[in-house]
C-alpha cells in the first residue's frame, strides 16, 4: 500500500512538474473600457496573435456579453488555440478591430506565463479626432489672393498627430499641405495665394493610431479680384429743372463676372449739402435705381457705387447733370467761341461783322435789356464799338446780337457785355461777359512777274506800278517808306554794323518804330530764334555789291522765294543801326524766274510789315517798290 502510494506521489509530482507545458488552454484575458466619448467598448471585436508568427495567425473575441467572457468590457481568448499554441514566454499582443466605425484601440502585449491564464493589460476604445472648418466660412468670397484656412482638431485621447488641407485649386482634389498637430485640441493655419477662381477646400485630421476623419463637409470660397462692371448711369431728367418740386430716377447697370452684387449706392452731389448716399434697389436683370427729390436749386451731379460680395468696388459718374433753378430769375449767358466773326483774316480797316449769340438759361424771361461790344476789357479801359443794342430773349432760348468793326493790325479782344445796366435778376451775374480774339495780320505780300514790261502786283492782283524795262531777269524787288531816301551803294544786312560785325537789338528797334513790340508776328519774332539770333541768313547781290549774312524768311508758305531786311548806312552817325539814328530800312526780295508760290506760279515773292508805311509819319499811307537789274 504505501508503495503505491509512493507511486503515486511521483506520478503526482511528475504531473505538477510537466502541466506547464502541456497544458491544453491558456486564456488571455482583459478589459477595454469604454471611449472617451461615451461609446461602449462591448460588441466590438478584438484580435489576438503572435507576432513571432505573424498576425495571420490570430484569435478573436467579442468584447462583452456576447462574447467568451460573458462579461461587460471584457474579453478571453485561448491562445492555445493559435495554429501554433502559445508557449511560455512567448509575446502575445492584442487589440480591437476597426470595423469601419474608426473605434479601435492601441496594441499592447504580455509575455505567457506557467498559469493557466494571463491578465493583458487594458485597453480603451479610441475616440475618433474630428475637425471643424473654421475660416474661410462657407461661400466666403476675397478680393484678395492670399487666403488663410484655419482648421480646429480635436480628439479626447489627446493623441492628435497631423492636419491636412485638401483642396482643387491646382490640378483637381488633392492634399496640399499637412502639418502637424498634438493635445486634445489644435489649431492648424496654411497660408496660400490663390488665383481668381472658384474653390472648394476641406481638412483632414488623423491621430496617432492613423485614424482620420474628414470636416463634415466641404467648404466653397470665391477669388475674385476683379472689379464690377458698371455699363451705364443714365437719369430720366436731364439739363435744367425749374423750381424745387421734381424727382429723379438714376439708373446703374453693374454685373460682375464671379460673385454676386452686394451692394449698390446712388451718391447725389447736391449743390448744398454736398455727397448724399442713397440705398439702390433692383429694377430688373443687371439695372439698379434709386428716386432721388431735387429739392435744392444748383447743380446736381451722380456717382454710382456698386461693391460685389468679395469687396471689390467700382463707381461711374453720370454723364449728364441737373441744374435745378429758381423760378423767379433770368440766367444770361455769352460763350466766346460764340463770338463770331465774318472774316477771320481780314486786312486792316476791312469792315467785317461781329455777331454774339445771347442765351438766357433761367426759369424768367429778360426784357429789353441792352448789350455793348468793345475792344478790350470794358471793365478796365475798353473802347466801345458803336452803340449799346436793346434785346429781349424769353427762358432757355437765345438771340443774336451784331455790329461791324474796321480791322486793326494786331491782336484784338473783343469783349460782348450783356445788361449794361443791371436790370435783370440772376442766378449769377459772373458770365454777363465773354471775349474772342481777332489777330490781323501785321504782314502784307506781294508778288508778280519780271518782264519787258514790269508788273508789281499784290494778291487782290491790283496794279501797283510800270517800268520799263531790258531783257534782264535777274535781280532783286525792295520796298521801303515813301518818304526813305535809299543810298543804294550803302545797304548793310540788318544784325550786322558799318564793319560787318555782329549787333543786338536791330530787331527790336524795328519793332518799336514800326509799334509791333507786342504783335506775335512782330519782326523779332518772325526773323529770329530768340529775338536777337537770325533763323536764316543769304547773300544778295545788290547795285554791282556782294552783301553778305543777310537775315531772311520765307516770303510766304514755300521756299522758292525769301524776304530779307537790309539798312541804309548812309543815314548812321554810331556805326550800327539803331532807333536813334532811325536810318531807312528796305525788305529785299530775289527775282527766281517762274517759279511756283503761294499764289500761282511767277517771278517773286516778297514779304513786308503793314507799318513799314509808318516809318516815317509824313505820309503813312504809301510804301514805294523798287527793283535792281542784274
Amino acid at each position: 500500500m504505501s508503495r503505491n502510494i509512493s507511486i503515486l506521489g511521483l506520478l503526482v509530482f511528475l504531473i505538477v512538474l510537466v502541466m506547464p507545458f502541456i497544458s491544453a488552454v491558456h486564456y488571455m484575458i482583459g478589459t477595454v473600457n469604454d471611449s472617451l466619448d461615451g461609446t461602449s467598448a462591448n460588441g466590438y471585436q478584438i484580435l489576438l496573435w503572435n507576432p513571432a508568427n505573424g498576425i495571420d495567425d490570430n484569435m478573436t473575441d467579442i468584447i462583452g456579453p456576447t462574447g467568451n467572457s460573458g462579461v461587460n468590457n471584457n474579453y478571453s481568448i485561448d491562445c492555445e488555440l493559435l495554429n501554433t499554441p502559445c508557449s511560455v514566454n512567448d509575446e502575445i499582443k492584442v487589440r480591437v478591430l476597426n470595423n469601419g466605425s474608426n473605434y479601435i484601440t492601441e496594441t499592447v502585449n504580455r509575455s505567457v506565463t506557467v498559469a493557466s491564464s494571463d491578465i493583458m493589460p487594458n485597453l480603451t476604445l479610441n475616440s475618433p479626432p474630428n475637425i471643424t472648418l473654421d475660416t474661410p466660412i462657407n461661400y466666403a468670397n476675397f478680393s484678395s489672393s492670399s487666403i488663410d484656412f484655419n482648421c480646429t482638431a480635436n480628439d479626447l485621447d489627446g493623441n492628435l498627430a497631423n492636419v491636412t488641407l485638401y483642396g482643387n485649386w491646382s490640378g483637381g482634389w488633392h492634399a496640399n499641405e499637412t502639418k502637424s498637430a498634438s493635445g486634445t485640441t489644435d489649431t492648424i493655419n496654411f497660408a496660400k495665394s490663390l488665383l481668381e477662381g472658384i474653390y472648394k477646400w476641406a481638412c483632414l485630421v488623423k491621430d496617432s493610431l492613423f485614424i482620420s476623419n474628414f470636416a463634415d463637409q466641404n467648404f466653397t470660397l470665391t477669388v475674385d479680384l476683379t472689379d464690377p462692371v458698371i455699363s451705364s448711369v443714365s437719369l430720366n431728367l436731364t439739363g435744367d429743372i425749374c423750381g424745387i418740386s421734381e424727382q429723379v430716377k438714376v439708373n446703374c447697370s453693374v454685373t460682375d463676372s464671379l460673385t454676386d452684387i452686394d451692394k449698390v449706392i446712388i451718391e447725389a452731389n447736391k449743390p448744398l449739402s454736398g455727397k448724399v448716399n442713397y440705398t439702390a434697389q433692383l429694377l430688373s436683370g443687371d439695372t439698379y435705381y434709386s428716386d432721388i427729390s431735387l429739392n435744392e436749386i444748383g447743380t446736381w451731379s451722380f456717382n454710382c457705387l456698386a461693391n460685389d460680395s468679395a469687396g471689390n468696388q467700382v463707381n461711374k459718374t453720370a454723364p449728364d447733370t441737373i441744374i435745378v433753378k429758381n423760378n423767379s430769375l433770368s440766367e444770361l449767358i455769352l460763350y466766346s467761341d460764340e463770338i463770331i466773326f465774318s472774316n477771320l483774316n481780314p486786312i486792316e480797316n476791312q469792315v467785317i461783322d461781329i455777331n454774339s449769340t445771347v442765351y438766357n438759361n433761367g426759369c424768367a424771361n429778360a426784357d429789353n435789356f441792352l448789350v455793348g461790344f468793345f475792344e478790350e476789357d470794358p471793365d478796365v479801359g475798353g473802347t466801345q464799338i458803336g452803340e449799346n443794342q436793346t434785346i429781349s430773349i424769353t427762358s432757355f432760348s437765345n438771340n443774336t446780337a451784331n455790329i461791324t468793326w474796321p480791322a486793326k493790325i494786331g491782336i484784338t479782344n473783343i469783349f460782348v457785355s450783356v445788361d449794361l445796366s443791371d436790370l435783370i435778376n440772376e442766378e449769377n451775374e459772373t458770365n454777363n461777359k465773354a471775349n474772342n480774339t481777332i489777330i490781323v495780320n501785321s504782314w502784307q505780300e506781294f508778288y508778280g512777274n519780271v518782264t519787258l514790261d514790269k508788273i508789281i502786283a499784290d494778291q487782290g492782283v491790283m496794279n501797283m506800278s510800270i517800268w520799263l524795262n531790258e531783257n534782264s531777269v535777274s535781280g532783286n524787288i525792295f520796298i521801303a517808306d515813301t518818304e526813305s531816301n535809299v543810298d543804294w551803294a550803302s545797304l548793310q544786312a540788318i544784325g550786322r554794323n558799318t564793319t560787318g560785325q555782329t549787333t543786338s537789338n536791330d530787331f527790336s528797334e524795328i519793332d518799336t518804330l514800326l509799334d509791333m513790340a507786342d504783335f506775335n508776328d512782330s519782326v523779332s519774332n518772325i526773323f529770329t530764334s530768340d529775338g536777337n539770333t537770325p533763323k536764316l541768313l543769304q547773300d544778295f547781290f545788290i547795285y554791282q555789291e556782294n552783301i553778305t549774312n543777310v537775315p531772311v524768311i520765307n516770303s510766304t508758305n514755300n521756299t522758292n522765294f525769301i524776304t530779307g531786311i537790309l539798312w541804309d548806312m548812309s543815314d548812321d552817325s554810331d556805326g550800327e543801326y539803331s532807333s536813334s539814328d532811325k536810318e531807312d530800312i528796305v525788305f529785299a526780295a530775289k527775282i527766281n524766274k517762274t517759279q511756283p508760290g503761294k499764289y500761282g506760279t511767277y517771278d517773286y515773292e516778297i514779304r513786308v510789315p503793314v507799318r513799314l508805311r509808318e516809318y516815317y509819319t509824313a505820309d503813312s499811307n504809301d510804301v514805294f517798290i523798287y527793283f535792281d537789274l542784274n
